[in-house]
């Protein structure tokens, strides 16, 4: 099968300037590979034309409130890629920006930051990084499957590529460079990154190795106004004292006066939900189910092995994508869907 890159805009190159359209090389279809240098973008039209601009070209620049920056040297930081949760139930507040920040002034002292943004700038004395969300997804997704991840620069351009969707699920040898356009092979199968060594390359000691908290939660759904949960997913970098939790992460608002206030805001294990314990393998899949699933707008169903009764449950090694052929992990029988779906237990609990 024909594995090929899709490409989002990086958020930094959102309003940058006027399209730099070049032919590249040829397409498989014999047809010119029309690609802007600006934006990072395919500008070839269907009958092999260059485009007057690239689809890059209708954003606008990312807004300065959207922007953070953060001197590593002034307290604990830790951020996050963001990904939807893969349980929600009910209205859930969300907030703009796709990379999440924690910041204290000292270990224990209350969070000054924590919020999301589009791009955060990272510095750590004279080494300087900036995160911005399309990357830091793909890294969530990249781990949140177990998958290793290695700074990839194209030898075209020498842009670092950026492995995002399925394509961050796992190693594959040929590569779509984000820059130019160009396809290039790893000598190795191999998922790219350009934030997989951050921690390194801005000067910090690796974090403490993640613990998993002794930390029950037993709740219902009809007690609070919502309710979501993610599965906890490493930090891209982290500066903290203490090592992260382990667990299923969870947020539940009660309303008040003044509308819904967030009332849980920890990290649970295990973790009951209206009288069934939460499946964490389960979650993690289904927070990449749901990642990968809001673009494309593929239905993510609960459903029984029609042989055995058992819960199905998509893959959770190889690519994770949609299909119509269900494989039973408890009696090996084949159940088919009419639409290419991923599948999950726990996605009639709720929906993003």
């Amino acid at each position: 099968m024909d594995k090929h890159c899709n490409h989002n805009i990086p958020e930094t190159k959102k309003g940058i300037g006027p399209c730099d359209i070049r032919y590249e090389v040829k397409k498989r279809n014999g047809k010119p590979n029309w690609w802007c240098r600006t934006h990072g973008l395919e500008a070839s039209d269907p009958s092999g034309q260059p485009l007057p601009a690239c689809s890059g070209a209708w954003f606008e620049p990312v807004p300065r409130h959207a922007q953070r920056d953060i001197c590593l040297g002034e307290g604990e930081v830790a951020l996050w890629g963001v990904v939807p949760p893969g349980i929600a139930i009910g209205d859930i507040p969300t907030e703009p920006g796709k990379v999440h920040v924690h910041f204290r002034e000292s270990a224990g002292s209350k969070k000054l930051i924590d919020g999301s943004f589009e791009i955060v700038r990272l510095q750590n004395g004279t080494a300087e990084a900036v995160v911005e969300s399309m990357a830091a997804q793909a890294l969530a997704v990249s781990r949140l499957t177990s998958q290793e991840m290695v700074p990839l620069p194209c030898p075209h351009c020498r842009e670092i590529h950026i492995d995002e969707q399925k394509f961050a699920t796992q190693p594959h040898r040929k590569h779509q460079c984000n820059g130019c356009g160009r396809n290039f092979w790893d000598k190795v199968p191999s998922i790219s990154n350009p934030l997989a060594n951050l921690q390194r390359d801005l000067g910090l000691p690796p974090p403490l190795p993640p613990q998993r908290v002794h930390r029950p939660l037993n709740i219902r759904s009809s007690d609070f106004a919502a309710v979501a949960m993610w599965p906890s997913n490493s930090a891209i970098v982290s500066t903290m004292s203490r090592p992260e939790d382990v667990g299923i992460h969870v947020h539940a608002w009660v309303d008040g006066d003044e509308g819904p206030h967030l009332h849980l805001d920890e990290t649970y294990s295990p973790v009951v939900l209206d009288g069934q314990i939460v499946d964490e393998c389960a979650l993690r899949m289904l927070a990449v189910q749901r990642m990968l699933a809001k673009e494309t707008h593929v239905p993510i169903v609960a459903l029984d092995c029609a042989s055995c009764g058992h819960p199905l449950l998509s893959p959770t090694t190889g690519w994770i994508e949609p299909v119509t052929r269900h494989r039973c992990g408890s009696c090996g029988a084949e159940n088919r869907t009419r639409l290419k779906s991923f599948v999950n237990p726990l996605a009639a609990i709720g929906a993003c």
